[in-house]
Parts: structure tokens; sequence; C-alpha cells
């Protein structure tokens, strides 16, 4: 089984988002809108406890908002031709599967890293050492949403198929879904830094980055050959 080259997707997922600057921005801006609440949410301040809560509940729409930004991006990147409404028009399919992904994604984070925050305050060294194990879960975590909702979107499944092909995936292309990883975290990081960047490029660019590699990896399997019964 071939390898898969990293350096064409990287190349071609900058030309794709410049090709499509507009609709990056409109996806980063408009995802950008849905995820404001929550991130006032979890952000530490004065905010009165019951305005958290309101705002927390947003995070319902969390889920179909990033399914959104990846329908539009794999339609661009596929040369198809998109209207504004098909954001809205995905945000309504795949609603309930979306938002059940991030959840279940976003509770498993929340265990890794309370597990290894339990672990890491024993005062046993070899307990310590061992809680490392868990940073290396929580990286895994992060190689595995590459593919979750490109996924979600091009195969339209469940959610148990998501996981488990977004998981399978991951361990066949670890090298090349690792660099990816590091690289749409570097841009991300840009942008958030930028502060303008998280408004105009964070979402737009990293479901351009996330759709081209996992249609770039799926390439490898549709290459080969039928088994003969």
């Amino acid at each position: 089984m071939k390898k898969v080259p990293i350096w064409p997707i990287v190349k071609g997922a900058f030309i794709d988002v410049y090709d499509n600057l507009g609709w990056v921005l409109f996806i980063s801006a408009v995802w950008f809108g849905f995820a404001v609440p929550v991130v006032f949410a979890v952000l530490p301040g004065n905010l009165h406890i019951i305005f958290r809560i309101l705002l927390g509940t947003s995070v319902i729409f969390l889920g179909p908002a990033t399914a959104g930004a990846y329908y539009l991006a794999n339609k661009l990147i596929k040369r198809e031709s998109i209207e504004w409404k098909d954001y809205f028009f995905a945000f309504k399919k795949f609603f309930w599967r979306s938002e059940a992904l991030i959840l279940i994604y976003l509770l498993a984070i929340a265990i890794v890293v309370v597990d290894f925050m339990f672990y890491s305050q024993i005062q046993n060294m070899i307990v310590r050492v061992l809680s490392i194990f868990w940073l290396y879960i929580l990286l895994f975590l992060g190689i595995l949403q590459t593919y979750m909702f490109p996924l979600l979107v091009e195969q339209d499944t469940g959610i148990k198929k998501v996981i488990i092909r977004s998981f399978l995936l991951s361990i066949d292309n670890i090298g090349v879904s690792f660099v990816i990883f590091i690289v749409v975290i570097a841009l991300c990081a840009v942008c958030i830094l930028t502060g303008v960047g998280a408004l105009l490029l964070l979402m737009g660019v990293k479901s351009f980055f996330d759709t081209k590699t996992f249609l770039a990896v799926m390439e490898k399997y549709e290459e080969l050959p039928n088994p003969q019964k």
C-alpha cells in the first residue's frame, strides 16, 4: 500500500483556501458566531453562573455549525458549485449526529484531562511517569478529530461508524495525520493570536486542511484492487 505524500496535501490545501477565500471567510465568520457564546461560557471571569449556563447551552449548535463548515469545504475542494444556503442545509441534515459526535469527543477529552491531572498529582514516581500515557491519548484524540467531520459529511453515516473509521484511518496513517495535525494546530494558533484571524480564517482553514487530508488518504484505499471471490 503506497504512502500518502504530505507536501501535496499542504500545498493543495493552501491553494484551495486561496482560490475560495471568500467562502473561507464566510465559513469562519458563521462558525465563529455559533462558537462565541460557548467561549464566553468557559472563559474565566466574573460572569454570573446563570449566564454561563445559558451561554453554555449554545454548545448544541456547535456540532451542526461545524458540520456545515466541513460540508462546504468538501464541495469546494471537489470544485462543485454551492450556495450560502448549503451551509444551513448541512446544519439541519447533520444536526443530531454532529452534535452527538462533538459532545462525545469533548467528553472523551474531559475524561483524559481529568485522569491525567489525577494521576500526575499522586506522589508515587512510577504512577506519575505512567500518567504521561494520558498525554499520548490526548494527542491521539487531536489526530482523530482530523477525520471525524470529513467522514460524516462525505459518507453520511452513523456516529459509531464515523468514530471507528476515524480511529482506523488515524492508526493506519499516523505519520501524515500527525504532521497535518501539527500544521493545522500552528495555523489555528496564528489565527487565534491575531484575533481577527479567529473570526475570518480559523474554521475555514481548518475545514479545508482536514477535508483535503481525508480525501487524499481515502484515495489510497480506493486504488486497492478488489479481492477475487
